[in-house]
């Protein structure tokens, strides 16, 4: 990555709210590029390599583990970090995402400042202290 560009995020999720706010939260600091479906995503994911991809676990056309499996059988996302989004607190939920090869999860609805924490902490932007800062 050059000096000075934004590393790349991917976000998919079927709700236009959560993208929005993905936007608002994300959007300034790095470069976003959002899809309402898997469909989309993945076809944009076919030929770039972002540096963190942002999945809704619930979505009707692709589901987010369906969506995760078919993204890690393109070899140049397989190391790509994947944080799920699940309105879902069920610890099942999470275990499978885990299972599955999702790096972190966020619980909806989203608290921005443990998102940004999180996302930083996958894109190495931390040292370790997900929230970027002593608390």
């Amino acid at each position: 990555m050059a000096f000075g560009e934004k590393k790349k995020i991917v976000a998919v999720d079927d709700s236009a709210i959560v993208l929005k706010m993905l936007g608002k939260i994300l959007g300034t600091k790095y470069e976003l590029h959002c899809f309402a479906g898997g469909g989309r995503a993945l076809e944009f994911l076919k030929t770039r390599t972002p540096d963190l991809i942002i999945l809704d676990i619930d979505m009707p056309e692709i589901d987010g583990y369906e969506m995760l499996r078919l993204i890690r059988e393109y070899e140049h996302l397989a190391q790509v970090p994947v944080i799920f989004l699940t309105s879902n607190n069920d610890k099942n939920y999470v275990l499978k995402a885990v299972a599955g090869g999702a790096k972190d999860y966020v619980i909806k609805p989203i608290d921005e400042e443990l998102l940004m924490g999180k996302v930083r902490a996958q894109l190495g932007e931390t040292g370790g202290n997900i929230y970027g800062r002593n608390r």
